[in-house]
């Protein structure tokens, strides 16, 4: 994560972490994708696995027929950072590369998402930079909590513009601070 956070002059890393989410076959606990710290602070607990609770998984990357990114990322470990953007508001945009007119860019890449196959479970959908990194020594495999590479589907959604399978790119924009109204 060090290499791509350098290049994003505007960001102020907060802290540097480790992708989770729920297990990618199981349905309940959350849906959204966390960044969780290197560095876990803890409180009340009782340690053991109850069968009740939500449970959080390491997030691998899925990728095959090395598109749009390289098969040696497959079953890697997943890293994350939090930043705060010296501008505001800060905004993902998919199925684009370049920010809008007074937008600045921060970084682009393709979106990423739980599997589509039936019995799993929605994730949020995440802009995951085209420069892609891993956790060193990541690379177990165990295909608990992934994320795949989007590709847009025709039929409501207009194609043209749209391509039938094929995988859809993000930018994250921001804005100098402004007042939105």
């Amino acid at each position: 994560m060090e290499r791509n956070l350098k290049d994003l002059q505007s960001l102020h890393v907060h802290n540097g972490g480790y992708a989770a989410g729920k297990h990618h076959a199981i349905g309940g606990s959350g849906s959204n994708i966390l960044c969780l710290p290197k560095n876990p602070e803890w409180k009340d607990y009782k340690d053991g696995v109850n069968t009740w609770r939500g449970k959080l998984y390491g997030i691998e990357y899925e990728i095959t027929q090395n598109k749009p990114y390289p098969n040696t990322f497959h079953d890697k470990d997943f890293p994350c950072a939090v930043c705060l953007s010296t501008r505001s508001p800060v905004l993902m945009v998919p199925g684009r590369l370049t920010c809008h007119d007074g937008w600045h860019k921060e970084f682009s890449g393709y979106l990423m998402s739980q599997s589509s196959t039936n019995g799993r479970t929605p994730s949020e959908y995440i802009c995951v930079d085209e420069q892609l990194e891993s956790v060193p020594g990541g690379d177990a495999g165990r295909d608990e909590a992934v994320v795949y590479p989007v590709e847009a589907v025709c039929g409501s959604l207009k194609c043209p513009p749209y391509v039938n399978g094929r995988e859809l790119t993000c930018v994250v924009c921001s804005k100098r601070n402004t007042k939105l109204k």
